[in-house]
């Protein structure tokens, strides 16, 4: 990983972009702390699907916290067959 100024990424921009399109990341700093992070684009579709797959995950084991042992034994007809069943 690379780290430059935002005044380095101002004056040298297509420098810095070819860095990160190059494979590494590039940090962005603003006043002596980092704020933003340059990389290539493939690198950051792959990075929103892992962040993707994980909320996803995070979110199936939330709503699974919530299922008791009988209902999570019930196959998909039986599911089924109580849905309709309460449907009016």
């Amino acid at each position: 990983m690379q780290t430059v100024t935002s005044g380095t990424v101002q004056t040298r921009f297509g420098a810095v972009v070819d860095i990160a399109k190059g494979g590494t990341p590039v940090t962005i700093t603003q006043y002596g702390r980092p704020t933003l992070m340059l990389f290539a684009y493939k690198e950051g579709e792959e990075l929103l699907r892992m962040r993707h797959a994980a909320e996803q995950e995070n979110w199936n084991k939330e709503r699974m916290r919530h299922i008791t042992p009988e209902a999570s034994a019930l196959t998909d007809e039986q599911m089924n067959d109580l849905v309709h069943e309460l449907r009016p």
